[in-house]
Order: structure tokens, then C-alpha cells, then sequence
């Protein structure tokens, strides 16, 4: 069974025998010179899974962000890449993910799980300094309210045991973090592939909520979405009908924090008479999902993944609120003198 799981549901579900769906039909369109829609961002790290699928992808959304222009200080270090001690004292991008009291707090606690020694958010919450805390990750799970909140407090948070300040990109100038969770169009949420298409043409990449059923449990896990093909799989969508519509969907370029770059995932299968759909990996090494948006408890395997929500990040530079009545006050003195001069004048 895979490692990391964001959070699990118990879900009643009705379990349809596969005679209910008929055979996939899966076509792949690698071909670089007819990719319609966007190339997947450059400047998007990978990074490993560390304590938490969820602070994992975070950690590569604030990494991406990083590196543009302008907002270099949003970590003291280079956050293009994974790297750092894997042991206590934790360093590098791994601590910007889970920091050294995030996990140690949760090893003298007796904080458990499907990884050894996992931490838990609870014995650390009084002085939060990595997304594991701000996203009150407990035991590699995370509530997915707290994914986009512990998101933005941590790009608006300044380390004090750093001589960066990661708050904002200068004097009298704060980092502003626009983070929004939306639930997917079909039930009713302003999200939907065409939405993830507008937020890479803007150059940014989004944090993606995937679902599956494993053994009549929902599954939730997180990775980033960094880039898009239109049209890129044609397989049969279980949706409840007999036969399930064939539909052609988009493909995201995906980080797992699993298995990147390894396709390690699939779709549909594995009954006899039934194609499976795999990842595929272009000759860029990029990992493709289709993005397929959860209906219903269709698929049958723990890694058919679904998008269930979308959380888009975009981080305005302002004026500190302080700087902003300094020169509110500055300005109104300015138009005083302006003022008081042309009395004298006339």
C-alpha cells in the first residue's frame, strides 16, 4: 500500500460488479508538436514526500513561487530543488515541509501512523515554523480547510531564526497570499479543467485535491498540477450508466510527491477484457494524468485518482499596513505645503 495518505473518509459505497462497464478505450498524444494549451511551468520543483503529501506539495508551490522574479525571499535558500539533513536538525527545503520540533514534538508525543514515528501538529502548535505545522498536519494527515489556510499564513510568515525576512521582498513591503480552496463544477464549486487551464496561462501552478476508493474507503492525497494537454486521454468514464459514456479529457502535468515521474498510477482494471490507463511519461521525463473530476465512487483501484478540489495561489506585494500611513501621512503633509505655498504665493 502506497505510504501517504492527506486524510481518510469511511465512505458507504455501492459496489457495482464489472459487467456494469464496458472496455476502456485509451488513446495518448505525446506528440510535443501537437500539444494544444500550455507547457508545464518551468521553475516547478520536485520534491519527495516528507511528512505529509499535503506540506509536501505546498513546499513546491511556495518553491515555484520562489523563484520569480521579485519574490526570492519567500525562503532563505534555494528552493528549486529537494535537499537537507533528513535527520534532526532538518535543513533546506525539507524544513521549509516539516522542520525539525514538527517532527520531534510528534515522536516524544507517541505520535503514530503508517510511517514511523510520524509527527503530530497538536504537541507543536504554539510556535508553528513549517507548512507540517501551519497546516496542522497530524500523523502525515491533513483537513483539507487547513491545506489553502496553513498555505497563506505560512508565505505571510517571517522566521525569525532566519536573518531573511520571508514576510516580504523588502522594506515597507509585505508578501499577500490570495489562496482559495474550490470544490470541482460538478458539484456545484467554481472548479473545473477549464479553470486549471486559465491558472497555468497565468503562470500559476495549482495545488490539486485527488480522490479514489480503497475498499470502500475515500482516499484523499494532494500533488501540484503544473501543466496541461487538451484532449490527451479518450477512456470510459464510469459514471452509473451501463455502458459509461467515452469521453476524451485533458492531461495534467502532475507532482505526486510519490512516485514522480515513475507511473505509478492507473486507471480502471484490472478485470479481464479491460485496457488500464498509466500515467504517461513524455520524453521530458513529465508524468500526465487525465484530469478527470470525481463523480461517483466508479474506478476500482486505490491509485485511479480524481480531482476533487482545486486550491489556485497567487501572492500580490503590498505596502505593509504601517508603511501605508506613514505615507498617507507623508502625502497629506505634501499637499499641506503645496497648499500653505500657494496661500503665501497669492
Amino acid at each position: 500500500m502506497r505510504r501517504s495518505i492527506t486524510w481518510a473518509v469511511v465512505t458507504v459505497v455501492l459496489a457495482m460488479g464489472p459487467a456494469a462497464y464496458g472496455a476502456v478505450q485509451v488513446k495518448y498524444d505525446l506528440d510535443s508538436s501537437s500539444i494544444v494549451g500550455a507547457n508545464p511551468l518551468p521553475g516547478t520543483p520536485e520534491y519527495t514526500w516528507w511528512y505529509g503529501c499535503s506540506p509536501t506539495a505546498g513546499g513546491m508551490m511556495v518553491g515555484y513561487w520562489d523563484g520569480k522574479p521579485g519574490y526570492e525571499n519567500l525562503f532563505e535558500g534555494d528552493a528549486s530543488y529537494w535537499w537537507g539533513n533528513a535527520s534532526p536538525p532538518i535543513t533546506g527545503t525539507r524544513s521549509m515541509v516539516a522542520g525539525t520540533a514538527h517532527i520531534v514534538a510528534g515522536i516524544e508525543n507517541g505520535a503514530y501512523g503508517d510511517w514511523h514515528n510520524s509527527p503530530s501538529y497538536p504537541a507543536h502548535e504554539s510556535n508553528p515554523d513549517s507548512l507540517a505545522d501551519f497546516m496542522r498536519t497530524v500523523d502525515g494527515g491533513t483537513e483539507s480547510p487547513w491545506i489553502a489556510k496553513g498555505l497563506e499564513d505560512y508565505v505571510e510568515w517571517d522566521n525569525p531564526a532566519t536573518a531573511t525576512n520571508e514576510s516580504g521582498p523588502g522594506p515597507g513591503l509585505y508578501f499577500d497570499a490570495l489562496v482559495e480552496l474550490r470544490d470541482i463544477a460538478f458539484y456545484g464549486g467554481s472548479f473545473d479543467y477549464n479553470d486549471f487551464k486559465a491558472e497555468i496561462d497565468a503562470d500559476r501552478p495549482v495545488l490539486l485535491t485527488v480522490t479514489t476508493n480503497f475498499y470502500g474507503y475515500s482516499l484523499l492525497h494532494n500533488v501540484v498540477g503544473y501543466g496541461y494537454k487538451d484532449n490527451m486521454f479518450t477512456l470510459s468514464w464510469p459514471d452509473g450508466t451501463s455502458p459509461p459514456p467515452v469521453v476524451t479529457v485533458g492531461g495534467i502535468a502532475v507532482m505526486d510527491t510519490w512516485d514522480n515521474g515513475t507511473a505509478g498510477s492507473e486507471w480502471v482494471g484490472p478485470y479481464p477484457g479491460y485496457a488500464t490507463i498509466y500515467p504517461s511519461i513524455d520524453s521530458d521525463g513529465v508524468e500526465w494524468w487525465p484530469f478527470l473530476e470525481f463523480r461517483e465512487w466508479s474506478f476500482f483501484e486505490y491509485s485511479d485518482w480524481m480531482v476533487y478540489q482545486g486550491i489556485t495561489m497567487d501572492i500580490a506585494i503590498v505596502p505593509e499596513p504601517a508603511s501605508i500611513v506613514v505615507w498617507s501621512l507623508l502625502g497629506a503633509l505634501g499637499v499641506l505645503a503645496g497648499w500653505h505655498r500657494r496661500r503665501r504665493a497669492a
